[in-house]
């Protein structure tokens, strides 16, 4: 694949799992120029079709958000909310954590704590780990407002309805559970997990929002509620875009 936005291959280490963003066993993080790539990839279709930011940004499967937050601190500038939602109840906690990275008050709490590690154990990662924690607050401070935030316990796989959670979304992405790390909670067929997820998911997409899956490569990501706008594959990685059809 080649990229078409995120053309640079940067250096991200500033966005590196632990390293100012928050971590915790059995959580995954997620290649942060893919991420890049994929929100500017949704941002062009909605600018294509007139939907101009600010946008509002929802994960149903987040994790530890590291996806989010990474797209938070590389397109604050076009974001008005981000939601963020997982079935497991022990990773929303770190999930907030990370999401509050993107507010001047969360980036100052990091940096005191990274500081108070530099001055107990004097490791040269932990300095590493404070020149980024600088690097990402002054891409905070250039932009012209913070991001609203709200994360909350939810399986999207279940009928429930995400109006009372959520008010709209114009850009959903989120990385399917897969691998031996992460798995759908107590459903055994994908097939219907993914079914269900794109189901609940029109409770809250118009036909103008733009919902990006990423997954393996060999999952079947097809609903007859949805059209396909576009599908790549890079690495064992496949992303499908979909739009609510125009019909409904």
């Amino acid at each position: 694949m080649n990229y078409r936005y995120a053309i640079e291959n940067k250096n991200y280490e500033d966005y590196s799992s632990g390293r100012v963003f928050y971590s915790q066993k059995g959580t995954t993080s997620f290649p942060v120029r893919l991420a890049s790539e994929i929100y500017q990839l949704c941002k062009s279709i909605l600018i294509d079709q007139g939907v101009n930011r600010p946008y509002v940004l929802y994960d149903p499967c987040c994790g530890g958000a590291y996806l989010l937050a990474s797209i938070g601190f590389l397109h604050g500038e076009d974001i008005f909310k981000i939601y963020a939602s997982d079935v497991d109840e022990t990773i929303i906690p770190l999930a907030q954590r990370n999401l509050h990275l993107l507010t001047q008050e969360g980036i100052d709490e990091r940096i005191r704590e990274i500081q108070k590690m530099i001055g107990d154990f004097s490791k040269l990662s932990h300095s590493d780990a404070l020149k980024s924690a600088l690097n990402l607050k002054s891409t905070l401070e250039i932009k012209d407002k913070s991001i609203e935030i709200r994360c909350f316990v939810s399986d999207v796989t279940k009928n429930r309805n995400l109006n009372d959670c959520i008010d709209g979304a114009n850009i959903i992405i989120t990385d399917l559970p897969y691998g031996d790390i992460v798995n759908w909670n107590c459903m055994q067929n994908e097939k219907e997990a993914v079914k269900n997820l794109l189901d609940n998911l029109l409770q809250i997409a118009s036909k103008e929002s733009v919902i990006a899956i990423i997954s393996k490569s060999k999952t079947k990501i097809k609903h007859k509620d949805y059209k396909q706008v576009e599908r790549f594959v890079i690495g064992k990685r496949q992303i499908t875009i979909l739009q609510p059809d125009i019909n409904l």
